[in-house]
């Protein structure tokens, strides 16, 4: 580990004092007529003991040297956020000297009016990141408080004008020093200009007059490096390390703020920070990992460095997927090396949230050909039609199903309404307490009964009536309504075993340590929106519900998902009841900016002879139980029930199903 100490000598700033023109306009609160100036600006950069480019040195610590191509960006704080510029001022390298510790920049400084003393010039490296795939974009100093339809968020948007603040974008990155240098080695640093700065010069026959300033910048580096070396025991290679890595996720460490160039502080909300970074080329190839066998990540850490920071690490690999949490003291302006041993991924028939052990899939109906599956979803993320393209088949009334992307999140009509046809052949939605008749779409289908009566592992052997509760009986061989979950896994061809929740193990999850808004991404390359819950306390602030109808600050749990660290609920819409025709179709499930998605999941609990208790979560939606009518159709999460001979070391009944096998296999997770 070494601490790297930045200095930036900047001599011989020259402003040529040069007004160029360029167009004139109005500002909010301003009558005047303000031209913005083009200053030509030199700047040298003399790095003393510190340099610029990573790379490895002999002793492995990370050093940098001035190379061709490096740029930065000066913005003049004077200008108080009324600049009409579209992107801040680069200046270039022009010459760097033969110990690669000094370099000089040139460029021009575009200024809503002219730089003078006073003026307090920040200086932001890399250029780099400002170009192109930008990872630092402006945003507006003063914070959105969005509140539509029960929103409670705090948060920057973005600006089409340079700003005083910036957004710094870390969450997809390849693993390379060499992007890092590029894109992420944040660095920042200011200097006032003050009048023992300024000498004059005379130029050209007309004798023009310049102004040279003379300072010294020190910039300060507002990020941490680490590299990573992945070690499994009984692994794939000779060593134990890990080198054919196709992606990598981590979870905990801080990938977007928001950085104040006035004075190098955060201001980021607590809504708008987030903490996973995705490591991964963007054409889907292998990392590009060197002979040291280190992958590296650059990230802001906690500005409290006193406190570990809880993270996991999922590898992805061809041979399987491998994971580990675990906690590290992190400091800024460090650079890090770990070798951390994973292990590989065993799925897991429940996942444990507030002393409640949940299936890791939500119950489904799945046939294609001749293979019928009735049970526990082959991921916690699944949801019918979760990569399909939109069809004509899955169509309404003839109205044109349109997509803005793969998967039934992503299906509308019309502008921006979800309504697509639920096919029996993947279903993910279910009438209360149906069972023989489940998947009649239509029909009035679920259990009966005038008042509050619990169906969690109970059969009956008829609808019932509004007048009486029903009666359970015994033999599931007549049971024509109640606990599915129950009656599929306990047909004899399943190993593991559920049943309906209970309204309070639904409540437990509105108490959890963390809920987050989140996606995960499935084995087709899309997301799925949901929610996420968790025993352990995650770093940073959660996610609130209901989360408005913007979806930008959802976050990725896959990793967290695969490693069975927490319950994954996708947003999954209903089936509306009422009129019978209406009751094949899903709504409310498209995710998208400006739709009215949500989910209702099942619990075992009835209130009426038609109403019952269920969670609830979406755009417009609180995290709370409710009561959704029995003839809608609604997910279910079934709670872990137990074993054959208690036996959790066999594979999971969905890792069977051919079908699946791109997702679970007897030998593993893939997704």
């Amino acid at each position: 580990m070494k601490r790297q100490a930045f200095y930036f000598f900047s001599g011989a700033f020259m402003l040529l004092a040069t007004a160029a023109c360029s167009e004139h306009d109005d500002m909010t609160g301003d009558n005047s007529s303000t031209t913005a100036t083009k200053t030509r600006i030199e700047v040298t950069a003399d790095m003393g003991a510190g340099t610029r480019t990573l790379r490895p040195d002999a002793q492995n610590h990370i050093i940098s040297e001035w190379a061709k191509g490096d740029k930065m960006v000066i913005y003049n704080i004077a200008d108080e956020n009324k600049s009409t510029e579209d992107n801040y001022s680069l200046v270039n390298i022009q010459n760097i000297s033969s110990n690669k510790k000094q370099a000089d920049f040139a460029g021009d400084v575009v200024s809503f009016k002219p730089v003078t003393t006073g003026n307090t010039l920040a200086f932001f490296y890399p250029g780099a990141a400002f170009e192109g795939e930008k990872t630092v974009v402006p945003v507006n100093p003063n914070t959105t408080h969005e509140t539509e339809q029960g929103a409670d968020l705090t948060y920057h948007d973005t600006a089409s004008k340079i700003k005083n603040l910036v957004a710094l974008n870390m969450k997809q990155q390849d693993g390379t020093l060499e992007t890092i240098d590029k894109k992420f080695d944040y660095n920042w640093g200011k200097v006032t200009i003050t009048s023992n700065n300024q000498f004059t010069n005379y130029t050209g026959e007309r004798k023009n007059k310049t102004t040279i300033l003379k300072t010294k910048v020190t910039l300060q580096r507002k990020v941490t490096f680490w590299g990573m070396k992945f070690t499994v025991n009984g692994g794939p290679s000779a060593t134990g390390v890990l080198t054919d890595i196709d992606s990598i996720k981590v979870n905990g460490l801080r990938s977007y703020d928001v950085l104040d160039l006035q004075d190098g502080t955060f201001k980021g909300t607590s809504d708008e920070k987030e903490y996973v970074i995705n490591i991964a080329n963007k054409n889907r190839s292998k990392l590009n990992i060197k002979s040291d066998g280190y992958v590296w990540v650059a990230f802001m850490a906690e500005e409290n460095a006193s406190n570990p920071t809880n993270f996991t690490v999922t590898v992805y690999t061809q041979d399987g997927v491998f994971t580990k949490t675990a906690s590290k003291k992190f400091e800024n302006d460090y650079d890090y090396r770990t070798n951390i041993t994973v292990e590989k991924v065993k799925p897991q028939p429940w996942v444990e949230v507030n002393g409640v052990k949940w299936a890791t899939g939500n119950f489904i109906h799945y046939k294609k050909g001749s293979e019928e599956y009735w049970g526990i979803a082959p991921a916690q993320w699944w949801i019918s039609n979760y990569g399909d393209e939109a069809s004509p088949m899955y169509q309404i009334d003839r109205r044109q199903l349109k997509s803005n992307g793969l998967g039934s999140q992503s299906w509308y009509v019309d502008s921006n309404l979800g309504v697509f046809k639920h096919s029996t052949d993947d279903i993910d939605l279910f009438q209360w307490g149906t069972i023989k008749d489940a998947l009649d779409l239509k029909g009035d289908n679920c259990l009966l009964g005038i008042g509050s009566h619990d169906i969690a592992g109970k059969y009956y052997s008829s609808r019932g009536n509004v007048f009486v509760n029903p009666t359970p009986i015994a033999n599931r061989s007549q049971a024509t309504h109640g606990d599915i979950a129950k009656y599929w896994t306990e047909d004899g061809t399943k190993h593991y075993h559920y049943r309906y929740p209970k309204e309070a193990e639904l409540e437990k999850l509105c108490s959890a340590n963390t809920i987050i808004a989140a996606y995960c991404y499935t084995d087709k390359g899309n997301k799925i929106y949901g929610a996420y819950f968790s025993n352990s306390v995650s770093t940073g602030a959660n996610s609130k519900f209901p989360t408005g109808r913007k979806i930008w600050k959802y976050q990725d749990v896959t990793g967290l998902v695969l490693a069975n660290k927490g319950l994954f609920l996708p947003i999954t819409g209903r089936r509306p009841g009422g009129i019978k025709a209406n009751r094949v179709n899903v709504d409310l499930r498209y995710v998208n900016y400006n739709s009215g998605f949500y989910s209702q999941y099942n619990s075992s609990q009835a209130m009426s002879d038609l109403t019952q208790k269920g969670l609830f979560f979406g755009a417009a939606f609180k995290m709370n139980v409710a009561t959704p009518s029995k003839l809608q159709g609604s997910a279910l999460r079934p709670v872990y029930v137990g074993a054959d001979n208690n036996d959790e070391t066999k594979p999971l009944d969905a890792a069977k199903v051919h079908a699946f096998q791109n997702i679970l296999t007897e030998a593993g997770r893939k997704y």
